[in-house]
């Protein structure tokens, strides 16, 4: 059973589902356990996208019922849905230093990375 994206979530979002979705199917590293916290991510990513069009129409600021300047509510959603995206990413190994991390744990290095293979050369000795 794959993972399915909501068809109420906007296309970017979907685009960007679709290829978090590939790229963790590729390297075996989704379960069915993991489908709550990407439906998080997605609805998520999705609020992010909606408040930070909302944003850019409206600009950061608006006025209360009074007449007074305050910050646009759209401002609070994006930080704190672009926390959770974050968050989420860095749990499914998303972001670059979450994949070093994880490298690290693994012990895979580059041919190349010379602190890794002296580390790994030292170990051996």
């Amino acid at each position: 059973m794959a993972y399915k994206t909501s068809n109420k979530t906007l296309p970017e979002t979907q685009a960007f589902m679709k290829g978090i979705i590939e790229k963790l199917e590729g390297e075996s590293a989704i379960e069915v356990c993991d489908y709550p916290a990407l439906h998080m991510l997605e609805l998520s990513y999705d609020n992010y996208l909606k408040a930070s069009a909302m944003l850019m129409g409206d600009g950061p600021v608006t006025k209360d019922k009074h007449g007074h300047v305050i910050v646009h509510p759209a401002v609070n959603v994006v930080s704190k849905t672009w926390g959770q995206v974050v968050t989420l990413m860095k749990e499914f190994g998303l972001t670059v230093k979450s994949r070093e991390r994880i490298s690290a744990l693994t012990g895979d290095v580059d041919e190349d990375n010379e602190l890794g293979n002296f580390d790994r050369d030292e170990g051996e000795a």
